[in-house]
């Protein structure tokens, strides 16, 4: 009798171990899916090919601080280098001439918050839309590799990547944390010291600081760090602005996280009291200006994933139907029953849950409308209190699609205050500035990084997007073959698809 019970003892934890195994096998396949890696590469080198030297001819060229453009200018392009610029330069007898007449010469793009995850044609996104230069925000071992590759073989952006996000938990907490966010976890100096050593070591280019690391772990990484010369950035961790001002962290991943602090501050129901809201943010905005510029700390703005808030809540359907889906990998809009980090009605996180009690959708609505009314706010006062701003998307979060969105981005900057000058200044010079990098300007001895439009900018924003050439390396590629790469893209996203899109399309 006793045997038997061991027996089924024995049964009922085997039986439970293989099904606890088993949903750790189908959570992992899940966790991994929504990174993307399933789509289909495509491969460009057929495509495009390298050119040694390249001369743009009689062309209108961008001043250094984005104030205005110096008429019939040449550049000549050596190995990916500005060699000469002026506007009397002979023609170069073996080099690749474009005429660039009646035509405007800009930096190329930098987006300084996207999202790669392993999602490898967004690169190609990025640079169909002129972005040559992305900062990832929560690396992964993956894009450490593909960088390499573009270094030696110059088909992508460049690529400046920041480390799997910084948590600060511990036990069974910290390991969970790990598997399904790919963090980093320490909640101690020595474990802070051993992880921060082997980002250093990995090649990451900065810490990144997610919203709930403990005050205690904030110091001890902005300490560590500076031991090894490696700036901390993302969010405004547990800790109020006063104790974050000197922290030593040198930039904030979104404004939204200073609109955030204000609310929290403020202390009342944004939906109850949005005028007194404002009010006060109006007030505190200004001081909280001052501190980010006298501790040279810079903001990264995200202001048109903020505004898409809105739309995505309370209409989603229509709000999808505004961006470029088809081109975004399918794995990571379908999502996963683990978490609503979908696109699709029914997978989307921001989405409204249906609930009205007591007139919850109204105090929502009010509240969400708000909510972005402040970060244009706070953007304006940024601006006029000279913080530096640089334009970032958080790409591949729902709605912002890879590269396409970075120029809905600048038309949100635009919105909030700043002139066309510095909303472009915000997407070339300022982030070349602060990664010290020799991109961002169309100076001699700089990176080829350039982007040629129809239309000018500085008259309107939105002729960022006619494109007729985009430089990067040693390669140039014009219109045609931007078509031809995004059909590539869009067809290997239909191979890939589960969910069909087709009412969404533009």
């Amino acid at each position: 009798m006793k045997k038997r019970w061991i027996k089924r003892i024995l049964y009922s934890v085997m039986a439970l171990l293989s099904i606890l195994i088993c949903t750790f096998i189908w959570a992992d396949h899940e966790l991994n899916k929504v990174m993307g890696k399933s789509t289909k590469n495509i491969d460009i080198s057929s495509i495009i090919k390298p050119s040694k030297i390249l001369q743009i001819r009689n062309v209108n060229v961008l001043s250094e601080d984005c104030s205005h453009f110096i008429k019939n200018q040449n550049v000549l392009i050596k190995d990916g280098v500005i060699i000469q610029l002026s506007e009397n330069l002979t023609i170069n007898k073996d080099a690749a001439i474009i005429d660039g007449k009646d035509q405007y010469l800009i930096p190329g793009l930098v987006d300084s918050h996207v999202h790669l995850k392993e999602s490898k044609n967004d690169l190609f996104l990025y640079l169909a839309n002129g972005v040559t230069y992305i900062r990832e925000m929560a690396g992964q071992p993956v894009v450490l590799e593909w960088r390499k590759s573009i270094q030696r073989n110059g088909l992508g952006p460049r690529m400046f990547i920041a480390s799997p996000p910084i948590y600060s938990e511990s036990g069974l907490m910290g390991y969970y944390y790990g598997w399904t966010r790919k963090s980093i976890n320490y909640s101690n100096k020595k474990d802070a010291k051993i992880a921060i050593k082997k980002i250093h070591k990995q090649g990451y280019d900065a810490i990144k600081m997610y919203g709930f690391v403990n005050p205690e772990m904030v110091k001890t990484t902005n300490e560590i760090a500076k031991e090894n010369n490696i700036p901390v950035i993302g969010h405004i961790p547990l800790v109020n602005l006063e104790t974050f001002y000197s922290s030593g962290q040198k930039e904030i991943a979104h404004i939204e996280e200073l609109t955030v602090k204000i609310i929290d501050e403020f202390g009342k129901p944004i939906s109850k009291n949005s005028k007194e809201y404002l009010a006060f943010l109006k007030i505190r905005s200004v001081q909280i200006a001052k501190k980010l510029k006298e501790n040279n700390i810079s903001v990264t703005s995200t202001v048109g994933l903020c505004e898409s808030f809105v739309g995505q809540r309370f209409n989603l359907k229509s709000k999808l139907k505004e961006v470029e889906l088809k081109y975004v990998n399918p794995k990571i809009i379908e999502g996963t029953p683990l978490y609503k980090m979908g696109w699709l009605p029914g997978k989307n996180g921001y989405e409204y849950d249906g609930k009205d009690e007591l007139g919850a959708r109204r105090s929502s609505l009010i509240f969400w409308k708000t909510y972005v009314e402040a970060i244009h706010i706070m953007t304006k006062v940024l601006v006029d209190h000279k913080v530096p701003i640089m334009a970032g998307t958080d790409a591949n979060v729902p709605v912002s699609v890879p590269g396409f969105s970075l120029h809905n981005e600048l038309e949100s900057l635009s919105k909030s205050g700043m002139s066309n000058s510095q909303a472009i200044y915000s997407a070339t010079v300022a982030p070349g500035n602060w990664m010290k990098s020799k991109t961002g300007k169309i100076k001699v001895g700089y990176y080829s990084d350039l982007v040629l439009l129809r239309k000018n900018p500085l008259e309107d924003i939105k002729n960022t997007k006619t494109i007729e050439y985009v430089f990067f390396n040693k390669y140039a590629i014009n219109k045609n073959q931007i078509k031809t790469i995004l059909k590539a893209i869009e067809d290997a996203n239909k191979e890939n698809r589960s969910i069909k899109i087709d009412e969404y399309l533009q």
